[in-house]
């Protein structure tokens, strides 16, 4: 296979180029196999129980995780893109990067911020910060990967509930939702991560 064949393959299967294919591979941690080494008797009992080694099994988590990384950085905007929509400087952009209010990805040395964290006017294109994300990225670990946080930001919770239906944190806080239990879930993963 060329370059130029993978590249087609890229843009093709998921509309994601080789820069950003590799901004993606550089937010996966390396493999450290002997971190999750079993003892013999540990394997044993665990094959016993049927949960068997799967060989292919990083591979197809490790591809998932990279093709919704490249879509996060392949459709995340500039901190001059930022700046233009939440009509502030872009000094102010980065000030908000650092303070941990606004998420960024760092794709090859180039700071990122997603589109997800933003609503856009479908009127006038003016984007807006979704209410009550920037208290939840400063609660946010600094260090998550970016699909963690789009994984907690989009995936509906029990606790975040309008008519009976649960709903995701972006879909509560948009919907006017206060952002005290979206806390709460932060502080409740948090705890149990540690």
């Amino acid at each position: 296979m060329t370059a130029e064949d993978f590249d087609n393959l890229l843009e093709i299967k998921f509309g994601l180029t080789r820069a950003d294919m590799l901004a993606a591979l550089r937010t996966m941690p390396a493999i450290r196999p002997w971190a999750a080494e079993l003892t013999a008797q540990e394997a044993a009992l665990l094959d016993a129980a049927g949960f068997t080694e799967d060989p292919d099994a990083y591979a197809n988590v490790a591809t998932r995780v990279l093709t919704h990384t490249g879509l996060l950085i392949s459709t995340a905007v500039t901190a001059d893109e930022v700046a233009a929509a939440l009509g502030v400087n872009e000094s102010r952009v980065w000030q908000r990067r650092l303070d941990g209010s606004l998420w960024a990805i760092n794709a090859n040395g180039r700071w990122l911020f997603p589109v997800m964290q933003f609503d856009e006017d479908p009127k006038t294109g003016a984007r807006q910060q979704i209410r009550g994300l920037d208290q939840v990225f400063r609660a946010l670990p600094r260090d998550l990967h970016p699909v963690a946080v789009a994984g907690f930001l989009n995936t509906p919770h029990p606790d975040l509930t309008l008519a009976n239906q649960p709903m995701s944190p972006t879909n509560w806080l948009r919907s006017g939702g206060d952002v005290a239990p979206v806390l709460r879930l932060v502080d409740a993963a948090n705890w149990a991560s540690r």
